[in-house]
């Protein structure tokens, strides 16, 4: 496959995991769910600035998606990625570079065997490890799994 269409592929990927992320956790009816990444709030800075500037590079790196708990009322900063399988190491440099720039904030990584989810301080004292999904019941999880599972399959 072309440099090209790996890019593109993994790109879609991403765009699929960011789509079940936010989809499962309004199917929950539990959550408002709203997209917050660079690209989705502030696309004029895209090629309007210079990207050497502190300020532009931390909304760079922006969390995809602002999530609110309604019953709680607790705002949630999340980072959303697609991973074929879960590297402990990949998650722990993850984590640190959303560390540097937006913390407090959770990351989101949508594997073929699951979902997973924790707090990003939590994750680089627990060097990579992170958490299985449990906010989402398991029935719901299964759904939306089936959907990633199907995209791969179509490879």
């Amino acid at each position: 496959m072309s440099d090209n269409l790996s890019f593109t592929r993994n790109l879609v990927k991403g765009r699929i995991a960011e789509t079940i992320f936010a989809q499962m956790f309004r199917d929950s009816g539990q959550y408002t769910v709203l997209e917050f990444g660079y690209e989705k709030v502030v696309p004029q800075l895209v090629g309007n600035c210079d990207h050497n500037n502190p300020v532009i590079e931390s909304l760079r790196v922006a969390p995809d998606f602002a999530v609110i708990d309604q019953e709680t009322k607790e705002v949630r900063l999340i980072e959303v990625k697609y991973r074929a399988r879960l590297d402990i190491n990949n998650v722990l440099d993850c984590a640190r570079k959303m560390h540097a720039s937006w913390n407090p904030s959770y990351l989101f990584i949508a594997t073929l065997d699951g979902f997973y989810f924790d707090e990003i301080s939590k994750i680089i004292i627990e060097d990579g490890n992170i958490s299985r999904l449990t906010s989402i019941p398991d029935e719901t999880q299964s759904k939306y799994l089936q959907i990633l599972i199907n995209f791969e399959d179509q490879r």
